[in-house]
């Protein structure tokens, strides 16, 4: 196993995570939790509107989009002790609607990064896709994340 540090990151570097099923129980089970719209829950009220079917709340998109985060190559095949975590979510864009049994996976491509005062820790930003079976995004987003460097003593929650 080997470890990525910022140094070894690079510019234009496309990774796509395993698959996930958006889950019609798990979707509804979520809603009722954390977003109780009849859209995310009532299937008689969500059959009458233009997607047909109830609709993923979004909170239930993120925790896809986390599940799958961690079956990207690097995040298998790599410590991850040189991420130290998000800085920022720019530009969310929500493009279509995930439904109950859609297949959705992550695409992540690295966008540009960009050395820390210090030299200890670097930004990269990178964009995110969520998409579906179809190839179609359902949602976009933008991420700056903090890396330590090799000869980089940054820790969690400092910044650059």
């Amino acid at each position: 196993m080997t470890e990525q540090f910022f140094e070894d990151i690079a510019e234009g570097h496309v990774e796509e995570s395993d698959e996930f099923i958006a889950d019609r129980t798990e979707m509804i089970t979520y809603a009722a939790a954390n977003d109780p719209w009849p859209i995310h829950m009532d299937e008689a009220f969500a059959t009458e509107t233009v997607f047909g079917d109830i609709t993923a709340s979004f909170g239930y998109v993120v925790s896809l989009f986390f599940r799958a985060v961690h079956t990207l190559p690097v995040n298998r095949d790599s410590r991850r002790d040189a991420f130290l975590g998000a800085l920022e979510w720019e530009r969310v864009r929500f493009r279509k609607a995930v439904l109950p049994d859609d297949r959705l996976r992550v695409r992540m491509t690295i966008v540009s990064k960009q050395l820390g005062r210090k030299g200890d820790r670097g930004t990269v930003k990178s964009s995110w896709e969520i998409v579906n079976q179809d190839d179609e995004v359902v949602v976009a987003l933008e991420m700056v994340a903090l890396y330590r460097t090799r000869g980089g003593g940054a820790q969690p929650g400092d910044h650059t």
